[in-house]
């Protein structure tokens, strides 16, 4: 690789995806393309730079001696990239860069879902900034921001996460459904037992196994899936019980394709976060983003009359005064 050009920054970013998903399958979500290209990227680039990057078969995927090196040299090739994009848009008065934002799927119609509010305050500066939005399970997401490929992520909270700054954005509350056809749909489910209920055919989740299995038996478990869309699929066959946040099953729910199986024990409360790496020094565009994200969930409060004489001014909407002011064109009226 005498020169490096924009294919090669192409597949160099594909390369470290890989790498920090730990092979191709992982990657393929991030990446969002097939595993089968993936692999084809990966092949042009060991033609490009003369040398083989990783070892993938049956044993794993793990990185040779110089893949590591490659590997190393590219992250700081590409943070140089971007940092340099940054400072350039900064010098021209605005924002630039990227901001590589990620979130687990279907929390969009939760009615305090803030990304889209947040992106719509942030389209409104002016900036430069490519925004790319990762759709992933929560696990890899984690590990992206870990990594530091994504600067942020929603996740729901299952642990507390070594390593990673939490902030509170919503709770989701679930229930278990079954659909049309199924025993219970039509039944009172008054005089249903829990017991009667663990002895259902249950849909597992790939993404809460553990969760799962506390409360239904291996044996009832006659599915899996390892998102939402899955599980609402498995449901309207009529065969099966499973979770959902009850946001996403409403619907379903009003068409009269799925019922919510009200017997007590059988829901619950999750909370969703905001998950950063305190370690990365987070870039203007970053920076400028999260008061917006917390300005939209304090949108969702009720507001607090101010005592006499107290400025009406919220904190969030001084900073969003101030991003605004930054990033506007030298001259620009605020």
């Amino acid at each position: 690789m005498k020169r490096i050009t924009d294919i090669d920054l192409r597949l160099l970013r594909v390369f470290v995806a890989v790498t920090e998903a730990g092979g191709y399958a992982g990657a393929q979500a991030q990446l969002n393309i097939s595993s089968s290209t993936i692999s084809l990227h990966m092949s042009d680039l060991e033609s490009r730079i003369g040398f083989r990057l990783c070892e993938r078969g049956r044993s794993g995927f793990r990185l040779t001696e110089r893949g590591a090196l490659v590997y190393q040299e590219t992250k700081r090739v590409l943070a140089t990239l971007d940092d340099f994009s940054g400072s350039m848009a900064n010098l021209r008065n605005a924002l630039g860069g990227r901001l590589l934002i990620g979130m687990v799927d279907c929390l969009v119609t939760h009615p305090d879902f803030p990304l889209a509010r947040a992106l719509r305050r942030f389209n409104e500066l002016n900036h430069q900034v490519h925004v790319e939005l990762t759709v992933a399970p929560r696990a890899e997401l984690e590990r992206a921001v870990y990594n530091r490929h994504l600067h942020a992520a929603i996740v729901p909270r299952i642990r507390k996460m070594s390593g990673l700054e939490a902030r509170p954005v919503l709770r989701e509350v679930h229930h278990l459904y079954c659909g049309r056809g199924h025993p219970f749909f039509d039944r009172d489910l008054t005089a249903v037992t829990p017991d009667e209920v663990t002895a259902q055919p249950f849909v597992m989740r790939s993404y809460h196994e553990e969760f799962d299995g506390a409360r239904f038996p291996r044996t009832s478990s006659k599915a899996t899936v390892h998102n939402m869309e899955g599980m609402v699929v498995l449901l309207l066959t009529g065969a099966y019980l499973g979770f959902l946040p009850e946001h996403y099953a409403r619907d379903w729910v009003e068409r009269g394709d799925l019922r919510q199986v009200d017997v007590p024990g059988f829901s619950y409360t999750s909370q969703h976060v905001l998950i950063t790496s305190p370690a990365a020094k987070p870039p203007p565009a970053f920076s400028a983003f999260l008061p917006l994200i917390e300005e939209a969930l304090d949108r969702r409060r009720p507001a607090r009359r101010a005592p006499a004489g107290t400025p009406q001014a919220s904190i969030s909407a001084k900073t969003s005064r101030a991003i605004l002011k930054l990033s506007s064109p030298a001259g620009t009226p605020q």
